[in-house]
């Protein structure tokens, strides 16, 4: 059996002084996760020419959204919060017709962190620009990710690949969704009520997560995302 090939899209990191030496990039755990649980991955370069995304998509049997930095407010209505660090505004126009693109195409679609953040936005909800609560969302001190439990709906996509209704999960994010975009189903929950994890109703596996599983690939249940999402590439949504 083939490999699926399953698009990633890239962070975009501009050189003002020197145009050239901008570069397109993808943190290794991304490609590394894909690659063990069976797939081919495919970095897809920024840009905004929909027609030639939409023909790396054609080709395509899955995609991931990866992390980042924040969605520029301005996409869901809002003035930017002090705490609001904007991802390239090079990214963020690839991305939102990615977004689009996928959402017209019968291919499963795993989004994490920023990832799932843009999805919401773009199919029309929006977030919060700023966690404070009683939960550590964001990386502590050195780099490491927080870690912290979440519920999992039972019934759900979520339930089914990760075989438990609760769990513990990596946590490097400062924002979140807030009101849910149309056609979006929350599967899991943080116990401060953050949402970590939505669904598309409409499709059999297109699933966004808050925290960072590829970081985590060495524990059972995250590798099961990842194995869940290929078995999918291999069928189709």
């Amino acid at each position: 059996m083939k490999r699926p090939l399953i698009g990633i899209n890239c962070r975009y990191q501009s050189d003002a002084r020197y145009p050239v030496r901008d570069q397109i990039g993808v943190y290794t755990p991304y490609y590394q996760a894909l690659l063990a649980a069976g797939a081919l991955p495919v970095v897809i370069p920024s840009m905004e020419d929909c027609s030639t995304l939409g023909e790396y998509l054609d080709r395509l049997d899955g995609f991931l959204f990866t992390g980042g930095r924040d969605v520029p407010p301005q996409a869901y209505g809002q003035s930017k919060h002090p705490q609001t660090e904007e991802c390239d505004p090079r990214r963020f126009a690839c991305d939102r017709l990615l977004a689009e693109l996928v959402r017209e195409r019968a291919i499963p679609v795993l989004a994490i962190c920023l990832g799932m953040q843009l999805l919401n936005v773009a199919y029309g909800g929006t977030l919060i620009q700023h966690l404070e609560t009683g939960i550590l969302h964001t990386a502590i001190d050195g780099g490491n990710d927080a870690l912290h439990s979440i519920v999992v709906e039972e019934d759900s996509l979520l339930h089914h690949v990760l075989g438990s209704s609760g769990l513990e999960v990596n946590s490097a994010h400062h924002q979140a969704v807030d009101r849910l975009a149309p056609g979006l189903r929350v599967l899991a929950t943080a116990p401060d009520g953050t949402v970590e994890a939505v669904q598309k109703t409409d499709r059999r596996f297109f699933l966004g997560v808050q925290w960072h599983p590829e970081r985590i690939f060495e524990r059972t249940e995250q590798r099961g995302i990842f194995e869940a999402f290929v078995k999918a590439c291999h069928t189709g949504s």
